[in-house]
């Protein structure tokens, strides 16, 4: 089993930027003491398959790369530590509890359900695991997270952070959107809380000057990772981007499509504009 989280810096020679992106569900490394009740292959349909790699040249950019090895199926890193569904969990939950919408559909802090449907175990977690899998996996993801992102905003007084997923072609029943087909991408700063809006705006008119359909603040507006990171008022700037899997993948077989070479390349054109943005606002 791999390391946790690894973290990806700009390579000698190639300046810092105070640029950070975070790919937190790309990970399918599943840990031995998970032991669910369905196959591997369904529980990848929830993973954010190939982010990393779509995402994986900001390096030479510049930018920071943080990126779970961990499946968000086995604990999600974009959700708070209190969003415990306590009736999944063996014995009372000793801690605070704040569960979101998403929780009601199994896709809280632990998984019970993959797209609210089918179940993952046949049994309840207990309280010592659900703790094991928060220190010994969630807890590393946000600690190295926040350190790039601590370490480039006092080097140059501002920092800026993109958090990158991926999701299904369309909603289903459970979904808050319902089943419909989705963006080409959506764009999160909850509802303009957690970045300058000049970065979103960035972000969203390249896109739809490439000619796609981009929503904002649809839907998908941004969890825990840009809630915890997005302050513009300390110049810490969070975005979410979300982009859809009809663009590069074929879904069922977790398998690249033809689209993919296309994609990546918008999505690199996309961050260089981005980190352009980066290097003009920079304080030092």
């Amino acid at each position: 089993m791999s390391e946790p989280v690894i973290v990806v810096r700009p390579g000698a020679g190639t300046p810092d930027l105070p640029l950070v992106y975070d790919s937190p569900h790309s990970g399918f490394e599943f840990p031995e003491d998970m032991k669910p009740a369905i196959p591997f292959e369904i529980l990848r349909q929830n993973e954010d398959a190939f982010v990393d790699a779509l995402f994986g040249h900001v390096p030479v950019l510049g930018a920071v790369l943080v990126k779970a090895t961990f499946p968000r199926t086995y604990i999600d890193p974009n959700r708070s530590t209190a969003d415990v569904q306590v009736d999944a969990v063996d014995g009372d939950w000793p801690d605070p509890v704040n569960n979101s919408i998403k929780t009601k559909r199994g896709a809280g802090l632990i998984y019970t359900k993959i797209h609210g449907e089918e179940s993952i175990y046949d049994r309840k977690l207990t309280v010592d695991e659900v703790r094991h899998r928060i220190d010994a996996y969630w807890r590393p993801y946000h600690a190295a997270l926040q350190a790039e992102l601590d370490r480039l905003h006092a080097a140059h007084g501002g920092v800026w952070h993109i958090d990158c997923h991926s999701m299904p072609a369309k909603g289903n029943i459970h979904t808050e959107d319902g089943p419909v087909e989705r963006a080409d991408f959506i764009l999160g700063d909850r509802d303009g809380t957690t970045c300058d809006g000049a970065f979103t705006e960035t972000a969203r008119a390249f896109l739809a000057g490439r000619g796609y359909d981009v929503a904002v603040n649809v839907t998908m507006k941004g969890v825990e990772l840009v809630r915890k990171h997005g302050r513009p008022a300390e110049n810490r700037h969070s975005l979410q981007i979300e982009v859809n899997r009809r663009l590069y993948m074929h879904e069922k077989a977790i398998s690249k499509n033809d689209l993919y070479p296309e994609t990546a390349q918008v999505i690199a054109d996309m961050n260089a504009v981005m980190a352009d943005f980066v290097r003009q606002r920079r304080a030092v």
